[in-house]
C-alpha cells in the first residue's frame, strides 16, 4: 500500500497485510485500525445480498435501536432538525417521526424512493457530502451502520464539522471489532475457514465494508476533527428468532456455509449482550 496515512492516527508506517480474504484487509501498525482499499461500492448495486431476508433480519432489530437512539437524541438536543445518511428502509426516519425528530435523509439507491414518498419523508438520492450545498447545516447528522462503507472518510468528518451547527450532535451507529461475532470470526480465520470474516466484511454485497474500527478509534477520529465524545452504548447485536434470516442474506452461501454459521450464531447469542458488536457514539461539535 502506497503513501499510506492512517485516517485515525495519522501513523505513515507502512499497515500489515492482516486478512487474505475477497479482498485484502490491512491493519494500521499503531492504532489497530482495520481498512481494506480494494472493495468499491457497485454501483450498479448488484450482489449476493438477499433484501426479503436483510429486511426481515433486521427491522425490528433496527427499529428497537433507533428508539434508544432517538431518546438520547431528544435527551440531549431536544427540537433538533437532522440528516442521516443513507438512510435504507427509512426505519430511522419512521421512528424520528414517531418520537418528534425532524430528520431528512441522503440514499443513494433510488429503489426506496416510494417508501419515502409514502411516509412523508425528505430524502435526495446521492452520496454523502457531495450532494449537500455549501451552506446546509442541521443540528445532527447521524450513520447508521454507514460510516464503516464510506471512502474517504477524512473528508467526510471535515463534512461532518462544516454541517453540523455549534454544539449539534455527530451519532455514529457501528459495528466494533471488540464485537463478540467479529473475534469469533477471526478465530475461525485463523483455523482456514474464511467465509465468516468475508461476511463479517460484507464482501459479496454491494457495499462493503472499508473499515473495521475499536472503540478508541471512533472517539479518536472525532476528536481529531473537532468533536467531544458525550455519550456511547451498546447496541442490541442480533433477536434471537431473527438469527436464520440475518444468515440467509447471503444467497451465495451452500448448507455447509450456513449451517456452520447457524450453530455458531446459536452458540454465541447468549454472550451479545456482555460482548456487543455494535455501539452508538455521540459526539458534540467543539465550537
Amino acid at each position: 500500500m502506497n503513501e499510506f496515512e492512517c485516517p485515525v492516527c495519522s501513523s505513515t508506517s507502512n499497515p500489515i497485510a492482516k486478512y487474505q480474504l475477497k479482498h485484502t484487509v490491512y491493519q494500521c501498525n499503531e492504532c489497530k485500525l482495520e481498512l481494506c482499499h480494494d472493495a468499491v461500492f457497485n454501483t450498479n448495486f448488484n450482489s449476493s445480498l438477499n433484501e426479503k431476508e436483510r429486511e426481515k433480519a433486521l427491522k425490528q432489530l433496527r427499529k428497537e435501536n433507533f428508539q434508544q437512539i432517538a431518546k438520547s437524541i431528544n435527551r440531549l438536543l431536544p427540537n433538533a432538525k437532522g440528516l442521516e445518511v443513507g438512510c435504507g428502509y427509512g426505519w430511522f426516519l419512521e421512528t424520528c417521526k414517531e418520537y418528534g425528530i425532524q430528520c431528512d435523509g441522503i440514499e443513494p439507491e433510488p429503489r426506496f424512493n416510494n417508501k419515502y414518498l409514502k411516509g412523508g419523508f425528505h430524502v435526495r438520492n446521492g452520496f454523502y457530502p457531495d450532494i449537500i450545498n455549501e451552506t446546509e447545516q442541521y443540528d445532527f447528522v447521524i450513520f447508521n451502520d454507514v460510516l464503516e462503507h464510506i471512502p474517504g472518510i477524512e473528508e467526510t468528518m471535515k463534512s461532518n464539522h462544516r454541517i453540523i451547527s455549534n454544539e449539534g450532535l455527530l451519532v455514529i451507529n457501528i459495528p466494533i471489532q471488540e464485537g463478540l461475532f467479529y473475534f469469533f470470526s477471526k478465530v475461525a480465520y485463523q483455523l482456514g475457514y474464511h467465509h465468516l470474516l468475508n461476511r463479517m466484511w460484507q464482501f459479496s454485497f454491494h457495499s462493503p465494508h472499508l473499515y473495521y474500527f475499536r472503540k478508541k478509534n471512533i472517539k479518536d477520529i472525532g476528536i481529531k476533527h473537532g468533536f467531544t465524545l458525550i455519550e456511547s452504548f451498546q447496541l442490541k447485536t442480533i433477536r434471537f428468532s431473527d438469527i436464520s434470516y440475518r444468515i440467509k442474506q447471503d444467497q451465495k452461501q451452500n448448507f455447509i456455509k450456513y449451517s456452520i454459521s447457524f450453530i455458531g450464531a446459536m452458540l454465541l447469542f447468549p454472550f451479545t449482550r456482555i460482548f456487543p458488536d455494535t455501539y452508538c457514539f455521540i459526539f458534540q461539535k467543539n465550537n
